[in-house]
Parts: C-alpha cells; structure tokens; sequence
C-alpha cells in the first residue's frame, strides 16, 4: 500500500510538472490567432502567424517554467487576435528585457518580437498607397531577421502622407524599437529643408 501511495504521489508530480514546465503560451490562443489569421485576407498573415507562434513555442519551451513570460506570451496572443497591436508590440518587445537570458533564449525573444512587428506591419500596412514595396522589405526583412534592411523601408513608412493617426502611431512603434531616434533625425532633416538657400 506504501508504495501505491508513493507511486501515485510520484505520478501526480509527473502530471503536475508537465502541465507547468513551460512557460509556453496558452495553446487555446495560439489555435484562435492562428485561425484569425488564416481567415483574414491576406494570405501572407497565415504564414507569419505560423511562423511567430513556433518562435513563442520554442522560446517558452527554453525557459521552463516562468509564469512571468507565459503572461507576456498570451498576452501578446490576445492582443493581436483582439486587434489591440500597439499593445502586442509592447509584450513582444519586453520579453528581451526577462532575466538571465541565455543569448539562444535572448534571440528568440528577438526573433518574437521581430516576427510580431512583420505580422502587425502586414496586416496594418500591406495595402498602404505608395507604400507595398517598403512594406514587403519589412516584412520579409524582420521574418529573416535582417533587422537594419527594415530600417530605411520603416522611415519611409513612417512618413507616408496616407498614413491614418492609427497607422502613424503604429508604424512609430514599430521603427522606434528598430530605429532609436529616428523621428528626431527627421525632424532635423526636415528643418535643413526648411532653410532658406544661400
């Protein structure tokens, strides 16, 4: 009977650590994002769902158990399947800021946040007038990782005059994190402009 009881105890540690070992996402949200997605028109967003939910997967797996980043990473799920983009960003981007990241797990916090900065500027800019091509290079850039090619597309973006007030405070978001100073740069930029001619 003492060894029933033990094995059963042993069990049910078994069971209770797989449940939390890791710091994975709520795959109740990962299923719901991943069919917004699919559903929205653009096809490319499927993809980039796909692509993004692997990284939060692969990260999650990497850390153990962690309550912390598991609320960041469904949060970032709800956000984006709520339509609440600023504020995935945000969740993304601060999962680089957890402690004692190995550099594997700092990367794919990187690539995290990377990937949801293409999947929200798709889904928010994919048909912007005078502007697909840069949209295409951040997209494809920051699925590549190849974060400094973004940022040329990113300012360009940004300065778009079709830009809605939501648009521009999304896509300064987004080139703020990947261009530190950027408007700031532009602003003096502009003010040159501005300058008489001698």
């Amino acid at each position: 009977m003492k060894k029933l009881v033990v094995l059963l105890a042993a069990a049910a540690l078994v069971c209770g650590a797989g449940q939390t070992a890791f710091a994975q996402a709520d795959p109740g949200l990962v299923a719901k994002f991943i069919s917004a997605a699919q559903s929205a028109k653009d096809g490319q967003l499927g993809a980039i769902a796909s692509e993004l939910t692997g990284k939060m997967e692969s990260f999650g797996s990497s850390l153990g158990a962690n309550p912390a980043i598991k609320a960041k990473l469904d949060g970032t799920l709800k956000s984006l399947t709520g339509g609440e983009d600023s504020a995935a960003l945000g969740s993304a981007f601060d999962l680089v800021k957890a402690a004692k990241l190995t550099p594997d797990q700092l990367g794919l916090a990187k690539q995290v946040g990377n990937l949801a900065s293409a999947y929200v500027v798709q889904k928010n800019f994919a048909s912007l007038a005078g502007g697909q091509g840069d949209v295409a290079t951040i997209v494809s850039s920051l699925r590549g990782g190849h974060v400094t090619a973004a940022v040329p597309a990113l300012k360009n973006v940004a300065s778009n005059a079709h830009l809605s007030d939501g648009q521009k405070q999304l896509i300064g978001t987004v080139a703020d994190k990947y261009a530190p100073g950027w408007q700031k740069a532009q602003g003096a930029i502009d003010a040159i402009k501005k300058l008489p001619s001698f």
